[in-house]
C-alpha cells in the first residue's frame, strides 16, 4: 500500500494539507478523496498509477491528516488548497481523478482555476445544485447524511462524537454493495480519522457548506462551460443515476465529458479497483 511514496504536508491559505507523493516520471496526477475517507482510498490503484504518473493523493482540509484552521469548509476554499499544494510541490498544470467530495472539489478547480486542470475524472457524484434540485424523499433517506451533517448549532458533531465508530460504519455500509469491500489496514485509518472530533467538525463543515455557500457559487457560475477531457463513472448500484443521468448533468458543465456506469455501489475504487484502473488509464492516454 502506497509502496515508496513520501509523506508531504504543507502549509496553504487556511489549512495545512497532508499528501502522500510518488512516483517519478510522467504527468502529475491529483488523486482527491470523499466522504468519510481519506487519501487512503487510492490504496489499490496508486502504487500502479505511479507506475506512468507522479502521483500526489491529498486529503481534503480537516478530513485524514490534514487541517482546517479557518472554519471555511467551501468546495472553493478545499479547490484552492489543492492547487496551492500542487504548485508548491512543483507542478502547475495536472489530471485530477476524484471521488465523491473531491470530485466537487474538482469540479470547482475547474471552474475557479481552469489553467492547472488538464483533465478530470469525476466519480459517483451528480453536479451539487442537481443534487439539491432532485432532493425528494427517495433521495432523502437515501442521502440522509447530506441533510443532518448540515445542521447548525453543533448538533451532528455532538451526536456523531458520542460514538464516531459506529457512525462511521454506519456511513460507509449505506453507500456500500456488501460488507466486505474495505481493506481492513483502510478502514482502520478511516476509524482513526474518525476519532479526531476535527475531522467530525470538517464533515460537518463541508456539509453545511454545500447546503449554503457552495450553492451559491455554482448558481453564479451555471451557463460556465469547460471543454477539457473529463470522464464520468458512477455505480449502478448506487443512487446517483436515479434521477438523472449522470453523463446528460455533466455536460451541461463539461461538454467533452464522456463515461459509463459500473457494477457496484458508491465506493467504486474499492469495490473494483482494477476496472476502475483500466477505465482511468484509458481515458489518461487520450488527453
Amino acid at each position: 500500500m502506497f509502496e515508496r511514496f513520501q509523506s508531504r504536508t504543507i502549509d496553504v491559505c487556511g489549512a495545512t494539507i497532508h499528501s502522500l507523493v510518488g512516483g517519478g516520471v510522467g504527468e502529475p496526477l491529483l488523486l482527491l478523496h470523499g466522504y468519510p475517507q481519506t487519501h487512503v482510498m487510492w490504496h489499490g490503484i496508486a502504487d500502479e498509477l505511479a507506475k506512468t504518473f507522479q502521483v500526489v493523493a491529498s486529503d481534503l482540509r480537516g478530513y485524514g491528516d490534514s487541517l482546517a484552521h479557518d472554519g471555511n469548509f467551501t468546495f472553493r476554499a478545499m479547490a484552492r488548497d489543492q492547487v496551492e499544494l500542487m504548485k508548491s510541490l512543483g507542478f502547475e498544470r495536472f489530471h485530477v481523478v476524484a471521488h465523491d467530495r473531491g470530485a466537487r472539489t474538482a469540479h470547482r478547480m475547474a471552474l475557479d482555476h481552469p489553467e492547472t486542470v488538464s483533465s478530470l475524472v469525476l466519480m459517483d457524484i451528480l453536479p451539487t445544485l442537481d443534487v439539491w434540485r432532485t432532493m425528494d424523499s427517495w433521495l432523502a433517506l437515501r442521502y440522509y447524511h447530506w441533510l443532518f451533517l448540515a445542521q447548525p448549532g453543533g448538533l451532528p458533531e455532538n451526536l456523531i462524537n458520542r460514538d464516531p465508530i459506529s457512525f462511521l460504519h454506519s456511513a460507509l455500509s449505506g453507500m456500500a454493495v456488501g460488507d466486505d469491500i474495505f481493506d481492513s489496514c483502510a478502514l482502520e485509518k478511516y476509524e482513526d480519522a474518525a476519532r479526531r472530533p476535527e475531522v467530525v467538525a470538517a464533515w460537518c463543515g463541508d456539509y453545511r457548506a454545500a447546503a449554503t455557500i457552495d450553492r451559491e457559487h455554482d448558481h453564479q457560475d451555471e451557463g460556465r462551460t469547460n471543454d477539457i477531457p473529463c470522464l464520468v463513472l458512477w455505480g449502478k448500484k448506487g443512487v446517483v443515476a436515479h434521477h438523472l443521468n449522470p453523463l446528460d448533468a455533466w455536460r451541461k458543465w463539461f461538454p467533452n465529458a464522456r463515461g459509463k456506469e459500473v457494477d457496484t455501489g458508491h465506493f467504486l475504487v474499492e469495490e473494483k479497483p482494477d476496472w476502475v484502473l483500466k477505465e482511468i488509464l484509458t481515458h489518461l492516454e487520450a488527453v
